[in-house]
């Protein structure tokens, strides 16, 4: 519990060492009492016993509805069992009986935020640094909330805020670090402070869920875990293996097992000593393990996958622009290319290059970058381009979407998929039945390439040839899944929660957990 929302009350003198057992007998011996049922509800929390605590404090609040005690016990309590939304309620309450109160708006931030309700948890936020405008962690709270919500320059400003009240702000320091562009110097500034403070943090799930060792690191590196590995079902133990300080591996807290959640090998910091001690001694299962992930990178993609039936994966060369050879790529290309910068996403810095002088100005911009065949592969019926992404859970796969645009760059949000139903109808055929939208050759193909992968969880972009071949565009393990809150897009859910449903089964079946992972 927030030490900063505990109500001190009268002890019972001579009490024994054991106070639950204490206020027990008080009651068994004296009756119902409200003020000794919110202590033993506050004594219950201190055990860890949180549903007990819930009840005690359900007991308080009928004979007394506005004990403070027993009210910020309960809310803290259900916040500790993932109940967030019936903990959003109580500090609700709180704050109405307490206004201006800093600490009991941050709880009521903070469990609007967990409830995935980013509005109402900006709202309070903005009320507590209101209230208390040197309240640090209100204003680190308030960043944190923002960067979830995308609203990047709003969440720097509120970290930059809460670093002017305290220097040591450890969550304002890694938010900024993730948030502000890759070659600002202050990067690296803001990754040390967090990050060689502490390097293990826990974001602890129910009592009985099963415990995940995350491997991460501070590089944008990192596959998005809040949906995979949701707090409501998982407890995550993230270790920021960059910072991993020697003897480490001794020192990490029970788990069940473990998720390289670092996904890009482009971005994959050398492991540290303590990390490959701990991936060699453990007894525990490793998903996704480094050693597999650096054999994926987009230049090893035509090796890898070359040969199997009914796949397309074009030629592919890294490109280092300090070795001084932009211009090895052209005896294995032919123009037009595709030009990426090494470690960039989501289409930054992307260029098609009709010459070979835009390739060269292209490449000489970044110091590593992949020089990829261009094809074009727009439907002869319509004229539009076709991304598909399939996720791949355990090796089987999993329709996520169709990104369906007059560009040869496709990216769902800028296709106009919102402005065109006909191409939302097609997307949700696929989601209902990819064999039928896509055909048998293309699915089979997709089973043979997630064999090939061999990761236990990645996905792949893709197209389909007019002759029902796989044009693969990237295959590897830093696919993003979420559900859609946008009512238009609400069709895809379905799909979504079949794809969580199935690293649910994964995790448990790996884990030994069977029946232990519950929505």
């Amino acid at each position: 519990m927030n030490q900063s929302l505990r109500v001190a009350m009268p002890v019972p003198e001579n009490q024994p060492a054991d106070p639950v057992r204490n206020y027990r007998a008080l009651l068994a011996a004296e009756g119902d009492s409200a003020v000794v049922q919110a202590l033993l509800a506050q004594a219950l929390y201190d055990t860890g016993d949180y549903t007990g605590a819930v009840a005690a404090a359900d007991a308080a609040l009928r004979g007394h509805p506005t004990d403070g005690v027993a009210r910020i016990t309960r809310a803290s309590a259900l916040n500790a069992l993932c109940r967030f939304e019936a903990a959003a309620a109580d500090f609700a309450v709180l704050a109405q009986a307490h206004p201006g109160r800093a600490a009991i708006l941050i709880g009521l931030g903070t469990a609007y935020a967990e409830a995935g309700q980013p509005r109402e948890a900006i709202a309070a936020l903005m009320q507590a640094i209101a209230a208390e405008p040197g309240n640090a962690e209100a204003a680190a709270a308030l960043g944190a909330v923002c960067a979830r919500t995308g609203n990047a320059a709003a969440a720097i400003t509120a970290c930059r805020y809460a670093l002017t009240l305290d220097p040591d702000q450890v969550i304002a320091h890694q938010n900024l670090a993730a948030l502000l562009a890759a070659d600002d110097p202050a990067v690296a500034v803001h990754r040390d402070a967090a990050y060689r403070r502490k390097q293990i943090v826990t974001i602890a799930g129910p009592p009985a869920a099963p415990a995940v060792l995350v491997l991460t690191c501070a590089a944008a590196a990192n596959i998005p875990l809040d949906h995979l590995l949701p707090r409501r079902r998982f407890t995550q133990i993230r270790w920021f293996i960059d910072y991993a300080c020697p003897d480490q591996d001794r020192e990490l807290p029970p788990h069940d097992l473990v998720f390289n959640a670092i996904g890009d090998p482009d971005l994959m910091p050398d492991l540290r000593a303590p990390v490959e001690r701990m991936l060699r001694e453990t007894d525990r299962p490793v998903l996704n393990h480094p050693a597999r992930i650096r054999d994926i990178h987009r230049a090893a993609l035509p090796e890898l996958l070359g040969g199997l039936p009914d796949v397309v994966v074009p030629p592919v060369t890294r490109v280092a622009r300090d070795r001084h050879d932009e211009n090895l790529w052209l005896v294995a290309h032919c123009l037009p290319v595709i030009v990426r910068p090494a470690g960039s996403h989501g289409g930054e810095n992307l260029v098609c290059a009709a010459t070979e002088a835009e390739a060269t100005a292209a490449i000489a911009r970044a110091p590593h970058s992949y020089v990829t065949d261009f094809y074009d592969y727009r439907a002869a019926a319509d004229g539009l381009h076709r991304k598909y992404r399939v996720i791949f859970v355990d090796r089987v796969a999993y329709p996520y979407h169709l990104a369906i645009g007059p560009d040869w760059l496709v990216h769902y949000w800028t296709a106009g998929m919102a402005e065109a139903p006909a191409r939302r109808a097609e997307e949700a055929r696929f989601l209902r039945d990819p064999a039928r939208a896509i055909g048998a050759r293309a699915m089979a193909a997709l089973g043979a390439i997630a064999a090939r992968l061999d990761l236990d969880y990645a996905g792949i972009d893709f197209s389909v040839l007019p002759d029902g071949r796989v044009l693969v565009f990237e295959a590897n393990a830093t696919m993003l899944v979420h559900p859609e809150t946008d009512a238009m897009f609400a069709y895809k859910n379905e799909a979504v929660a079949v794809i969580l449903a199935a690293v649910d089964r994964m995790i448990a079946q790996r884990s030994g957990r069977i029946g232990s992972v519950s929505g």
